[in-house]
């Protein structure tokens, strides 16, 4: 595993963070990876696991339900699901689709699914398409 001690990017905070995530993976995550990965899905109570622990999208602000916390919070989710080897889309969720809501969505839209994400509550997806390849960006690379 990384040595993330000497890493100056990450405050006290993130660190004590990272413990909480390094407990969590191993009380939440570990036990059920490889039924998971067998299966070929998360099931869906996991999420509402991870949103009780804050996992999912901390940097979305307090007023839709996040911890408004910096982005570096979602790195460590990140490298600390790298490091058990549990790719479990999380980070979709919090790099991806909450940032377009965040960024992109009405006040309305907002209000109504961020929340809900934070909390685990609803999964999101994201499709892409581009001219040329459809659905399927690597046929055009």
């Amino acid at each position: 595993m990384l040595e993330t001690a000497e890493r100056t990017i990450f405050t006290d905070d993130h660190n004590h963070f990272r413990d909480a995530v390094r407990k969590f993976i191993q009380a939440e995550v570990m036990p059920n990876l490889n039924r998971w990965e067998d299966a070929g899905v998360v099931e869906s109570a996991f999420w509402t696991v991870a949103g009780k622990a804050g996992l999912i999208a901390p940097t979305v602000p307090t007023e839709y339900g996040g911890l408004g916390l910096d982005f570096a919070y979602n790195t460590v989710v990140t490298e600390e699901l790298a490091y058990a080897g549990a790719n479990l889309g999380i980070s979709l969720q919090f790099d991806l689709i909450a940032d377009y809501i965040i960024h992109l969505g009405s006040e309305e839209q907002k209000r109504k699914w961020l929340p809900q994400l934070v909390s685990g509550e609803i999964i999101t997806a994201n499709a892409m398409s581009e001219s040329g390849a459809g659905s399927d960006l690597q046929a055009s690379g």
